[in-house]
């Protein structure tokens, strides 16, 4: 998150970085050198080198496929909020109105893979499912719509398991008037949402 907040002023204002760049550095070699970052796995090399590149070539035709670069690249390594960020960059800056379903599927997807303690965060899981919603009715002939589907019925389950812990956890402390509130069904044959052991210990 504060590695976000840094990043923020500097795409918009440029930085004076300190990996300078060196003065005979073109925009394609420093394009070149945020590749190699990548495919290195140094991801904070090619975050500075793409700050560095905003701010000596602010123009730079570059700039448009390497925010893409480094949101797959951080997508990748489970950096959410990273890979949201370049995502954002991306759709404000150059995404044209036929990408802009696509976008904003990615970051619904993104939204969903961050989720990742089924039992807590009600209010996230709220808002991935109110966003699911938005899109079908925005986008109701997007080509992502199966992919932005699959997601919401898989949230709507996770709640509905969120809801079922929450509704046994007031029926035990006899609070059965709150407890109703949140009554569900089951679907049967469907799969309580993943948790891992070691995580299990600290839920209800």
């Amino acid at each position: 998150m504060y590695k976000i907040l840094f990043l923020i002023p500097l795409f918009f204002f440029g930085c004076s970085n300190k990996n300078k760049i060196q003065k005979n550095q073109t925009a394609i070699a420093i394009h070149s050198q945020i590749q190699k970052a990548v495919q290195n796995n140094n991801l904070d090399n090619a975050d500075n080198l793409l700050l560095n590149l905003e701010a000596k070539y602010p123009g730079s035709i570059f700039i448009k496929t390497d925010l893409l670069i480094l949101y797959l690249a951080h997508l990748n390594y489970g950096d959410y909020e990273l890979a949201k960020f370049y995502l954002t960059q991306y759709e404000k800056r150059f995404a044209g109105i036929a990408e802009i379903p696509w976008c904003e599927y990615q970051k619904i997807k993104i939204d969903f893979l961050s989720y990742q303690n089924a039992y807590t965060n009600q209010g996230k899981i709220l808002d991935i499912i109110n966003e699911c919603k938005n899109y079908k009715l925005t986008y109701p002939n997007s080509k992502y719509i199966y992919e932005v589907n699959t997601i919401y019925v898989k949230a709507l389950l996770t709640k509905r398991y969120l809801d079922d812990k929450i509704y046994k956890l007031y029926k035990k402390e006899s609070k059965i008037k709150a407890a109703l509130k949140y009554k569900t069904e089951i679907p049967k044959n469907s799969k309580p949402p993943y948790v891992p052991w070691y995580k299990k210990i600290f839920y209800w």
